[in-house]
């Protein structure tokens, strides 16, 4: 870039955090490169961190991510619970909840520490991971549905990426363009494109490959006739994106009802009280954590040997 300097004409190299007349940031947001040459350059501690975020809201993020968490410090594992969604505070609130109802019933359940974060800034975000990280093994991110610096960091740090859709060709518009009316695939979708290049910038910079899994969250049981089309959709996207693709968990008054109290399926064999789930209701959970592959994620016999306790006991 040429600069005009006391009548003179100088070349100015302009540093990778400034590809912006090239790039509209107003539009298109940070740079990913410059996303992930922050977070490369900042202290981080031991924890493994599993981000749950799609553009898209009301898809069961927030409801994903307390499963997650759960699941996880049932295992034995110390699990730091980060909320991003300053307004709604979903995560939070169930996990405040979940101390409220350890405490009324007289019951030890285990309990993920809580962070919710209202500086809504990257360096902040960083801080608080750096902070904590070196203080538990697992951290779970609950991203708020939309774009902003601090979920792009809250991505470009994670190991894994989990991404809930609602079964429609609306959500998935988020990760492919489709055709209208021939359903061809011609290219990524917003969310989509966001993720493949911070997968880019990470391997540039040598990190690790992001581990991205797309979850069906909240399908109804009267599933539509467009269902099908939708699976299929969503395989051809996995094959060009390079995701996986789980289930998630249907739309069931259940888990509802156990979140607004802070539980989970996983607590009721702690509960004799509380009406029993049903068998569906305990399959999904079983699903989850496998499609999470917690089982591998924590790598030890024994907390395997504790994942089919919980199984058999739910």
């Amino acid at each position: 870039m040429q600069r005009k300097a006391g009548g003179r004409i100088m070349n100015v190299v302009t540093p990778i955090g400034q590809f912006a007349s090239r790039r509209d940031v107003a539009v298109d947001g940070e740079h990913p490169r410059v996303v992930v040459a922050d977070i490369a350059s900042r202290p981080r501690g031991n924890a493994r961190i599993i981000t749950v975020a799609n553009e898209k809201g009301g898809v069961g993020k927030s409801t994903l991510a307390f499963h997650l968490a759960v699941a996880l410090a049932d295992c034995g594992h110390k699990v730091l619970a980060v909320d991003l969604d300053r307004r709604q505070q979903s995560l939070s609130r169930a996990l405040v909840a979940r101390g409220g109802t350890a405490k009324r019933l007289g019951v030890r359940l285990p309990l993920p520490r809580e962070l919710l974060l209202l500086q809504h800034s990257g360096a902040h975000l960083c801080q608080e991971l750096a902070r904590a990280g070196w203080d538990c093994d697992y951290v779970v991110i609950d991203a708020p549905g939309q774009d902003a610096p601090v979920v792009r960091r809250a991505i470009a740090m994670a190991d894994m990426l989990v991404s809930p859709i609602n079964p429609s060709f609306v959500d998935l518009g988020l990760l492919g363009q489709f055709h209208p009316v021939t359903h061809k695939l011609n290219g990524p979708g917003c969310f989509a494109a966001l993720v493949l290049e911070l997968r880019e910038a990470r391997a540039e910079a040598g990190l690790p490959q992001l581990d991205w899994l797309v979850m069906q969250n909240r399908k109804r049981r009267d599933a539509s006739h467009n269902q099908g089309k939708v699976d299929s959709a969503l395989r051809r996207l996995a094959q060009r994106f390079d995701f996986r693709v789980g289930a998630g968990l249907s739309e069931r008054v259940a888990y509802r009802d156990l979140v607004l109290m802070g539980l989970t399926q996983l607590d009721l064999h702690r509960l004799p009280d509380l009406p029993r789930a049903r068998s569906g209701a305990n399959g999904e959970v079983r699903q989850l954590l496998d499609d999470l592959d917690i089982g591998h994620e924590i790598g030890g016999l024994l907390s395997r040997a504790r994942l089919e306790q919980l199984r058999v006991k739910t």
